[in-house]
């Protein structure tokens, strides 16, 4: 659930008031925001509340406000019932935009939250499957970024939304983006980063979240992993209670050569794991020993890595399904390496036996056609 969570909070960093709103509406918002992003679910539930009390804050507030629940199980494999009670609260706050759009035709931001409200909304359903309905919401969105710009060419908040929507159609499977590009507008990934770049550095309310997903694409997609690591630190270190910013940093340093600052990163999950500091849970645990485990395969002592990704099977949970499938295809390329390759083998076939998707089982696959011999996948996307 944490990217969807992410890609919804993104969505609320567009939520600023509208023109007749107090500053104390927008400052609230970006409180609001910093709170979300740090994981603190409490906080960010009492700055809605103090929002939604200042005169031309109460659909801004309720919106932060729908967001908190999202916060609260943000790594839970299920998530049905949050998202549906989200959706029932962004009922009236979609009735609420639709009135402010037939009354202000010609305000930005006004558009602005309208694109925030919709995009929200179409991410939501998409979660839930219901198809129609993210569809058409996906439309209103991207038509009402759209005429924000056009009205504000200036608004960077808007360009975030435009950026992500451009990122997420970019990403498709090639059959579902052909299929998708007949109904609704083309996203293109070149224009979808520099929009995005736009409102990381210019953004009012999207600056940190523009920051997040540029920062995630960069580890996920491109592997540019010098770039990404400057740009993760600055994120630990404004937002260190968010767990799902150490992993990709640490697998940052790991590979670029900073071992020790790969292990320092690593070492602090784990010590809050420990201690019990929320959101740092235990069922995390799997995830943090993978981590220790592929570090330490990165310096070349892969006894050490394969008694942490032992771990990580061992602690296995279905959340992290896919850390399961990690720990046992990396063990199994650790043996390649070692010419032990019968238990290679059944290594990548434990992989594939694993309930889940993703890059791990595509390189367990692709080490089972040919022994691993120390060079990257073809296809290579790793996670930590």
């Amino acid at each position: 659930m944490a990217v969807t969570f992410l890609a919804l909070l993104a969505l609320l960093a567009t939520a600023a008031p509208a023109a007749a709103a107090p500053a104390e509406v927008g400052a609230g918002l970006a409180r609001a925001i910093d709170h979300l992003l740090n994981v603190e679910p409490d906080r960010a539930a009492a700055e809605a509340r103090a929002i939604q009390r200042t005169p031309g804050g109460e659909a801004a507030g309720a919106f932060v406000a729908a967001f908190v629940p999202l916060a609260r199980v943000a790594d839970k494999e299920d998530v049905a019932a949050e998202v549906d009670q989200f959706l029932a609260a962004l009922a009236p706050i979609v009735e609420r935009v639709r009135a402010l759009e037939a009354d202000h035709p010609r305000d930005a931001e006004t558009k602005l939250l309208a694109g925030m409200v919709w995009g929200a909304k179409a991410m939501a359903d998409g979660v839930r499957r219901n198809i129609l309905a993210a569809y058409q919401a996906s439309k209103e969105s991207h038509r009402a970024f759209s005429e924000a710009v056009a009205l504000q060419p200036d608004l960077h908040d808007a360009y975030y939304g435009l950026g992500l929507y451009d990122l997420s159609f970019a990403q498709l499977p090639r059959a579902l983006r052909a299929a998708a590009s007949v109904l609704l507008p083309s996203g293109d990934l070149p224009r979808g980063l520099q929009r995005l770049r736009a409102a990381a550095e210019r953004g009012t309310y999207t600056r940190s979240l523009a920051q997040v997903v540029l920062f995630r694409h960069l580890v996920g997609v491109e592997q540019r992993y010098a770039e990404a690591g400057v740009l993760g630190q600055a994120l630990v270190d404004r937002y260190p209670n968010n767990p799902d910013l150490y992993f990709p940093l640490a697998l940052c340093y790991s590979e670029t050569g900073r071992p020790e600052e790969a292990l320092r990163l690593a070492r602090r999950v784990g010590a809050r794991i420990e201690a019990g500091v929320s959101p740092f849970t235990r069922e995390m645990l799997p995830r943090y020993y993978q981590l220790m485990g592929k570090v330490y395969m990165d310096m070349g002592e892969h006894a050490a890595a394969l008694r942490f990704f032992q771990r990580a099977v061992d602690n296995g949970n279905k959340t992290y399904a896919w850390v399961t499938a990690w720990a046992y295809t990396r063990s199994g390329m650790i043996h390649d390496l070692h010419g032990d390759r019968q238990e290679a083998v059944r290594l990548y076939r434990r992989a594939l036996d694993v309930e889940t998707e993703g890059l791990a089982k595509e390189t367990a696959q692709e080490y089972l056609a040919i022994p691993y011999t120390g060079h990257a996948p073809r296809a290579r996307r790793l996670r930590s």
